[in-house]
């Protein structure tokens, strides 16, 4: 089973992915690995901070629920036969406590009552946690705003940071709510784009890529796995990253 990682991974290097190509859809084998293969998939080392400190939120900020939030990812993070991609396991978990006493940038650029600057927040991570482990992904809860609906606003964010991945995640979208958030962007912080899904309502199942930014529709469930071009991309990616 190594050897055929290793021969896909090769292949997957000879190619670009890209979200603007006008190339065709490079067409390779599904990503397949046996039911009982799980201890042999790739690993993807997730730690966990949590950075809000609002009272409703604070239910959650516990390593059980850190160990739930890693069981989703293990759960649905899949190709679209429905296999495992990674191994996903847990390095760190920051309590808001243990990232408090932090005092670094990033608190400010997250605690704050404005709208988010994404360019803003790369370097605040690097800041914050400027030592990471290969192939590890940062999971980062937060309490996103925006000016027209406070903090009921749910954005959440993934970042592929030039090989340094992050996902803000919105703490009102734990426990797998609202259309696979954490799937989504950790499809993003492994170099993944939107898709879209024309007249998709909330109820379809459509691709954990969709996204209703497409202004055609809802991004619907996101409940269908990554397609072979997209588990390509997912590959190359995390052969890349350090």
């Amino acid at each position: 089973m190594r050897s055929k990682l290793i021969l896909l991974t090769a292949l997957c290097l000879t190619f670009t992915a890209s979200c603007t190509t006008k190339k065709p859809p490079v067409k390779i084998t599904p990503y397949k690995y046996k039911i009982d293969a799980a201890s042999h998939l790739p690993v993807v080392y997730v730690s966990f901070v949590y950075t809000t400190n609002r009272p409703e939120a604070k239910v959650f900020d516990t390593r059980l629920q850190m160990y739930k939030e890693l069981e989703i990812l293990n759960r649905y993070f899949l190709n679209e036969d429905n296999q495992k991609i990674f191994k996903f396991k847990i390095n760190h978990y920051y309590s808001y406590q243990d990232f408090s006493k932090r005092k670094c940038e990033l608190a400010n650029r997250l605690n704050q009552p404005t709208a988010l600057i994404p360019d803003n927040i790369p370097g605040a991570v690097k800041s914050c946690f400027p030592k990471r482990k290969s192939k590890e992904v940062f999971f980062i809860i937060y309490d996103a705003y925006n000016q027209k609906l406070k903090y009921n606003d749910i954005t959440s964010w993934g970042f592929r940071n030039q090989g340094q991945p992050f996902i803000l995640i919105d703490w009102e979208r734990l426990n797998y709510q609202t259309q696979a958030a954490s799937i989504h962007e950790m499809g993003h912080a492994f170099g993944l784009g939107h898709v879209c899904a024309p007249r998709a309502k909330k109820s379809t199942p459509t691709n954990i890529m969709t996204s209703y930014d497409c202004k055609l529709g809802s991004g619907g469930l996101r409940n269908l796995g990554f397609t072979s071009e997209q588990l390509n991309t997912i590959l190359q990616n995390y052969a890349k990253y350090p």
